[in-house]
């Protein structure tokens, strides 16, 4: 057999010695390089502490979370090009999918796929948009089966948020499951520069609370108008969020797990001292709080007005004082929840926070960071 020297010596001939030694050395980077391509795999252990393996960085993304357009916006240039099918597209504002479809039209046509839960979940539908990974938002039981199916087909499964990821802090739970989806699709550098970004405000926040005792009581009212009080529980991380910023959620004493619903009469018992609703345009044809994409500042304002007039929520101290807010809901489950974070600790304590503005670090993540720019009120207070 004719070795690669060998080879390169008998076609040289007549060359100077040391052009042959550069050409020499340039077939055997070549040949590395690609050694190297042909080998290459993606290796990424998930937040269920699961090894994912990837021939190359996913570019049809399957998802059950259509959110996960909002992260995928802070990593690439062209988030919606990557999305093969997902679940529950009016999980998305309906003001925020509209900017994305001026700009990226092709999301119209995107197939719905699966459902949020693994219940409605099942492996063919998923395998028929023809994915190369499938992007799961929370571990849960229930899952097991559809992630077996779908690698036994070739489809690697990847768990954003799981039991690797319970018991981190807020800002590091959100890096860790960024760093996640940046590893799987080649953008590693925009998720730390984005996860930089969000550890500066969670250290300045916790920084200026640090030793405070006095953390108010606060109503989480989600999806506020439309079934009250519907509260995030202990294990929630609208709950944590509240808990960084310096106050505390009542519905965290009732609801044990995630979620669940808070009776009236408990709520004015504790009378808590601020109240915060969640809420999204598509609300408005339930009679619910608007807040979030295209949505004016007197229209959501008018809104929050309308919502804490009813079902005795005006019985409420926070409510008679002015200290009653709505926030979008979208924004404290996605990957922007820094800036409800921020938005809840200059509600909570204003006194410490008066220099902290939420809109400042929306234009900063609009500037730097998304695909396409959230526009519209996604935060506002009962007063002016």
């Amino acid at each position: 057999m004719t070795s690669v020297s060998g080879f390169l010596e008998k076609r040289t001939v007549g060359l100077p010695a040391v052009l042959c030694h550069l050409v020499l050395l340039l077939f055997l980077v070549l040949a590395a390089g690609w050694g190297r391509d042909a080998q290459a795999e993606i290796v990424i252990t998930d937040a269920a502490g699961r090894e994912v393996h990837l021939a190359r960085p996913a570019q049809r993304i399957v998802t059950n979370e259509s959110l996960l357009l909002l992260s995928l916006a802070l990593l690439d240039d062209d988030p919606v090009a990557r999305i093969a099918g997902w679940a529950a597209p009016r999980r998305i504002d309906g003001g925020i999918y509209a900017a994305f479809r001026k700009r990226f039209p092709k999301i119209d046509t995107i197939p719905r796929v699966g459902g949020v839960v693994p219940g409605n979940v099942s492996a063919e539908p998923i395998l028929g948009a023809e994915p190369d990974l499938f992007v799961v938002s929370i571990w849960q039981p229930g899952w097991e089966t559809v992630t077996r199916q779908l690698e036994a087909s070739g489809v690697p499964v990847l768990f954003l948020d799981g039991p690797r990821t319970t018991d981190l802090p807020p800002a590091e739970a959100a890096a860790f499951s960024l760093a996640l989806l940046g590893d799987a699709i080649g953008a590693r550098a925009r998720a730390d520069a984005f996860s930089a970004f969000v550890k500066d405000k969670y250290a300045l926040i916790g920084a200026r609370l640090a030793g405070v005792t006095d953390r108010p009581d606060v109503l989480i009212d989600v999806q506020a108008g439309t079934l009250c009080c519907y509260t995030p529980g202990k294990n929630n991380r609208i709950s944590q969020a509240i808990e960084f910023a310096g106050g505390h959620n009542i519905g965290a004493e009732v609801a044990a797990g995630y979620d669940g619903q808070l009776n009236i009469e408990y709520v004015l018992g504790i009378d808590p001292k601020f109240y915060i609703g969640t809420g999204s345009p598509h609300l408005a044809a339930l009679g619910g709080l608007v807040v979030g994409g295209g949505i004016e500042a007197e229209a959501a304002r008018h809104s929050l007005a309308d919502v804490t007039s009813r079902n005795l929520l005006g019985e409420l101290t926070a409510v008679r004082q002015g200290r009653a807010f709505a926030i979008s809901h979208q924004l404290t489950i996605s990957a922007l929840s820094v800036l409800a974070l921020e938005c809840f600790a200059k509600w909570i304590h204003p006194e410490r926070f008066a220099d902290l503005d939420p809109a400042r670090s929306l234009d900063e993540i609009n500037r730097r960071f998304l695909a396409v720019p959230l526009e519209g009120t996604f935060w506002i207070g009962l007063n002016p």
